[in-house]
């Protein structure tokens, strides 16, 4: 089994590249429609799944809502989430960095010029060079931003992956191939039982934090004394430390976690700051 996070520059046509992946290694591919499928059957709602994209927020939203927060957290979890089952072949949202800390992973980039993107989408999609050139610098610029804020890194770093194709020199057909082989060579790691237990407590804690910053309760310009700290260390069971602004916050807390699906036992070490402090 293998686990494989393939992103890709507009226009260059990674994610054709990631479906022939998938299709020849008998795997799921997890595109952005496949993703929104799996954030369901984890019982996240469509309100949830609202602005769930590689999008960096709105200056406004980042000032004055909770909204950026969450929905990080919310990808988090689904991403931890698929690849706590081993295998699969995931398409951007920078999976390759929420899983930077597993070594079962293969990471790749598809890269190509923008000279080489604008022929592309002048040929496929009947636009003006201009029109496609726009829309390149476009989209690089969003996803740009979005690894920015999101990870603060630079998603063209190639030190985030194991290996980058220039669709400039080679063909799209060959870059599925090789990866498709070594996918299937002795050097990729299966994800060992240990690792794969490790994403599933670790989507369950970002499911849990997206439900306190939803509901005001954590690390916010609405709940600005509450620090909470969130720990899954088996399944279901989840240990909530810090400190909250009132007795109120704190069983509020307890009810919302609670209900998150997945979650069986709640422990606290929830304290009531004393009140000079707040």
């Amino acid at each position: 089994m293998s686990l494989i996070t393939i992103t890709s520059v507009f226009g260059s046509g990674g994610e054709k590249i990631a479906e022939q992946v998938a299709k020849e290694l008998g795997f799921e591919l997890f595109d952005d429609h496949k993703i929104q499928d799996r954030a369901i059957e984890m019982g996240l709602s469509s309100d949830d799944l609202d602005g769930l994209d590689e999008k960096a927020p709105r200056l406004f939203d980042r000032l004055f809502t909770s909204k950026p927060a969450k929905y990080l957290d919310l990808l988090g979890s689904i991403v931890y989430d698929i690849s706590s089952k081993g295998e699969g072949v995931i398409i951007g949202h920078g999976a390759h960095l929420f899983l930077r800390g597993f070594n079962c992973a293969l990471h790749i980039l598809i890269h190509a010029s923008e000279e080489t993107r604008k022929a592309k989408l002048v040929q496929e999609q009947n636009m003006s060079e201009e029109k496609a050139l726009q829309l390149i610098r476009r989209m690089d610029k969003r996803q740009e931003d979005f690894v920015q804020y999101t990870f603060h890194r630079d998603w063209k770093d190639p030190s985030a992956y194991d290996l980058v194709f220039n669709l400039d020199n080679l063909g799209a057909e060959w870059a599925a191939r090789l990866i498709v082989e070594l996918a299937k060579s002795d050097e990729i790691k299966e994800c060992s039982l240990t690792a794969m237990q490790e994403m599933e407590l670790s989507s369950l804690k970002y499911k849990v934090e997206a439900a306190l910053v939803e509901n005001e309760l954590r690390d916010n310009l609405l709940a600005p004394t509450n620090n909470i700290s969130v720990d899954v260390t088996e399944k279901g069971t989840v240990h909530l430390s810090g400190w909250v602004s009132s007795d109120h916050d704190r069983q509020r807390m307890m009810e919302v976690v609670k209900k998150v699906p997945g979650v069986t036992e709640v422990r606290s070490d929830v304290n009531v700051m004393p009140a000079y402090y707040t």
